[in-house]
């Protein structure tokens, strides 16, 4: 776990100055004001509409995902993980009926759900080089998938950008795409409709039933 922390340091202090500055606010986690309802029906757009279900929010910033849940599913139990201390403290502040994990890695899952989400979790670029960071997003995309019984949702930066923030971490979709195929599952399904420089990427466990 120490090398875990050392990894992902620049991005918990980068969040924590954000929180500092912005407060509870969208600024807070670096997402762009009144995108996050597209992303959130993106990576949500195979619940089950019925409710009565499980979700782990995992990088789960100031857990907004759990109101837009509220408003359309019913009956659905909330989790959430973060590493930034003063994303999970806020949570637990803010919705006690949940339950909110601080976590260093995937590893500190130990729990199954029946979807994982990842919203912006993979956006901003680790202390590590190009290639670790690529093995930790497809590290954590295994764990995460092992924990889930119906589904995990994640979206992504395209690399086909005219521009790339040296902190930001882009990822080329059909290389991630082939990924998810070939080692998580054979349902895959990429949806690049609702942002342009943005995508989602769901992978289904065999045996669960969409549509």
């Amino acid at each position: 776990m120490a090398l875990a922390k050392a990894v992902f340091r620049g991005a918990i202090e980068a969040y924590q100055a954000a929180f500092r500055e912005h407060g509870e606010t969208p600024a807070a986690v670096m997402w762009p004001k009144g995108r996050q309802p597209l992303r959130f029906a993106a990576l949500t757009r195979f619940f089950d509409r019925r409710g009565g279900f499980s979700v782990l929010d995992y990088g789960c910033g100031l857990a907004d995902l759990k109101p837009y849940l509220g408003e359309r599913f019913p009956n659905v139990h909330y989790n959430a993980a973060d590493i930034t201390p003063e994303f999970v403290q806020s949570g637990r502040t803010r919705y006690p009926d949940a339950r909110f994990l601080l976590v260093e890695s995937v590893q500190d899952i130990v729990e199954d759900y029946d979807y994982v989400v990842m919203s912006g979790v993979f956006n901003f670029r680790y202390d590590c080089s190009l290639d670790d960071h690529k093995a930790i997003v497809r590290s954590s995309l295994r764990g995460l998938f092992a924990r889930a019984k119906r589904s995990i949702a994640v979206d992504f930066m395209t690399d086909d950008v005219d521009y790339q923030a040296t902190n930001s971490y882009h990822q080329n979709v059909n290389e991630i795409y082939q990924f998810a195929r070939h080692e998580l599952s054979r349902r895959v399904i990429v949806d690049h409709s609702y942002l342009p420089y943005e995508y989602a990427l769901t992978v289904f466990k065999d045996d669960v039933v969409t549509g």
